[in-house]
């Protein structure tokens, strides 16, 4: 230390000189799955200085707006004027940002006093022995061979008036085909005598009347034996019906407009709904909560158009079931389980609404949009079958059923002109197109046991048997 003050030695100076100024080293690079990047420190001074700025700036700009409202507001007039033009007019009032809730299921337009009810209208409810239309005909009742040719049919035999605003689905009695049930837009089901059990009584006659559904019946289906069919209404219900006497015997409510349904054959007192909301729900109605679904598939991105089950070979008989939808895709479900086994989708494909399995071969025969009736295999990856494709019809905008006759060797449609085509299977060739209406021909059904006689409907209301 020098003793005068203010003065320093030439050793001091360079002691001075050799010492370092200690430094932090840098905080090391933290690593993101961007990259990297480096901490920079920053010491409170440096922030508060940062922090003022910020807000002297929002300050300036607060002060700015406030400036530019206080000179709208005295060009529009004085604020001490009631009538005067207030600049919180021109604001925009805030809007209260909706909730997240679960949205509440559409209320059933329908009359709450309405009662399932039937009517028995035929000539005679029962013969001299007691029994009802139940009862098979003896001549249907023998066993036929399986390989019971079928024919075309030539002409219509017989017109049923069928219903007032066009029919929407056809089935004949399952096995024996003495009856025919039918639904429409009518908001009606009937029972129609094909072959009548009585030879007293007369054919082709109207039996019982079904008033279950306050809008359009969509589509009804037999169960296995025809002591019971399902019925589906735009009114959202869903009514198990007792075919011989007519009661419902259970009904379900469901969420959204129904278009198809299907028992499970291996159960039948399980059935699936196929509905517009793009989904499939499964109902039990052994139980007390039968009105719940046990299961629902939801793998559809549109509604569902056709329901049918699929006799697989390799998987046993009624192992799966087949849906197709308005999102162009068919699907292969396994019953229970919501995970499709197969998905056949296609950029090029068009909506399916009609899906027939063939009865004896492997293979699914499906309606196209673009005129045409395609083939699948039922088998392994259900590859299209390219070189079987059958046209002539039109069907495009219209959901047009297809069928087989019983021996497969016939398929055949309907068409938007009026006319029954009929292609035999082997070679894809036309063999008859018949005129049966002037409107479109929507249902079309082979008879399970007759060799050549087919019932047609669609929008005229009226069902022509043709022979």
């Amino acid at each position: 230390m020098s003793i005068v003050q203010g003065y320093t030695s030439s050793e001091e100076e360079s002691d001075a000189s050799n010492q370092h100024v200690i430094v932090e080293p840098p905080p090391k690079k933290l690593k993101t799955f961007a990259g990297s990047f480096q901490n920079l420190p920053i010491d409170d001074s440096t922030f508060e200085n940062s922090r003022h700025d910020e807000s002297r700036k929002i300050s300036k700009e607060a002060k700015k707006l406030a400036k530019q409202l206080k000179n709208k507001r005295y060009k529009n007039g004085k604020s001490t004027d009631p009538w005067s033009h207030n600049s919180t007019d021109d604001e925009q009032q805030p809007v209260p940002e909706p909730v997240n809730e679960p949205e509440p299921t559409e209320p059933v337009d329908t009359d709450p006093t309405f009662e399932p009810s039937s009517e028995y209208v035929g000539s005679q409810e029962f013969d001299y022995q007691g029994r009802t239309y139940m009862t098979v005909p003896k001549h249907l009742t023998d066993p036929q061979p399986p390989s019971t040719e079928r024919f075309v049919p030539k002409k219509v035999i017989h017109t049923f008036p069928g219903h007032a605003k066009g029919v929407n689905r056809l089935q004949f009695f399952p096995n024996s085909g003495h009856l025919l049930l039918s639904c429409g837009n009518d908001n009606l089901i009937k029972l129609w005598s094909i072959t009548p059990s009585n030879p007293a009584s007369a054919p082709y006659e109207l039996l019982r009347v079904f008033r279950g559904h306050e809008l359009a019946v969509r589509d009804v289906k037999f169960n296995g034996t025809g002591d019971k069919f399902l019925s589906c209404g735009y009114d959202k219900r869903v009514h198990l019906w007792d075919t011989q006497s007519g009661r419902v015997l259970r009904t379900v409510v469901v969420d959204a407009m129904p278009n198809v349904v299907l028992f499970n054959p291996n159960n039948e007192d399980e059935f699936v709904v196929g509905l517009t909301n793009s989904k499939i729900v499964h109902f039990k109605m052994s139980g007390i909560s039968y009105r719940t679904p046990i299961q629902t598939y939801d793998h559809h991105q549109g509604g569902i158009i056709d329901l049918v089950n699929l006799a697989s070979h390799e998987e046993g008989s009624g192992a799966l079931f087949i849906s197709s939808s308005e999102d162009k895709t068919v699907r292969f479900w396994k019953w229970q389980v919501n995970i499709p086994e197969k998905v056949i989708t296609d950029p090029s494909q068009h909506s399916l609404p009609s899906i027939k399995p063939h009865p004896s071969a492997n293979y699914i025969a499906a309606q196209s949009m673009d005129n045409s009736v395609k083939v699948v295999h039922s088998y392994g990856k259900f590859k299209w079958y390219k070189k079987k494709v059958f046209r002539g019809h039109n069907v495009a905008g219209y959901g047009i059923e297809i069928g087989f006759s019983p021996d497969g060797k016939i398929l055949m449609s309907g068409d938007s002109k009026g006319y029954a085509y009929f292609w035999d299977w082997k070679s894809c060739k036309l063999v008859k197109k018949l005129k049966v209406s002037e409107k479109v021909v929507k249902c079309i059904v082979f008879h399970p046991r007759e060799s050549s006689k087919v019932a047609v409907a669609g929008a005229s209301g009226e069902i022509y048997y043709c022979d």
